[in-house]
């Protein structure tokens, strides 16, 4: 199987990077103020999700949950698919943010009370 997705290969090795990097704890970071903006956004009245992206963004983590699986079933070895399950949930949760953010300049509240970051 590895023959035919080259890209299979990292998660199917055994060896740790020794250094890891910083930009999912960077992406964590900004989510989590986007997320605090996003809260305060919404609690003044701004626009929620629409139905299409809480079904959008939750069958994205439904395709990555059965891809692990089928990982895991091909016997990956569970460190590398532990570390791909952080990575990949810290890239969910900064691109819904991101949707959130484009949402937020869309539609800004009206007064101009919109926190700009």
């Amino acid at each position: 199987m590895v023959r035919l997705l080259p890209w299979l290969a990292l998660l199917l090795s055994q060896t740790q990077p020794s250094k890891p990097s910083p930009v999912p704890g960077l992406l964590l970071i900004l989510s989590i103020i986007g997320a605090i903006i996003d809260w305060r956004y919404l609690r003044r009245g701004g626009t929620r999700p629409s139905k299409r992206d809480k079904i959008m963004f939750f069958s994205a983590v439904g395709a990555i949950v059965l891809l692990l699986v089928v990982l895991g079933m091909l016997g990956s070895s569970s460190e590398a698919v532990g570390g791909a399950i952080v990575d990949i949930a810290v890239l969910l949760f900064a691109l819904w943010e991101l949707g959130r953010w484009r949402m937020r300049r869309k539609y800004p509240l009206a007064g101009g009370t919109d926190d700009k970051l």
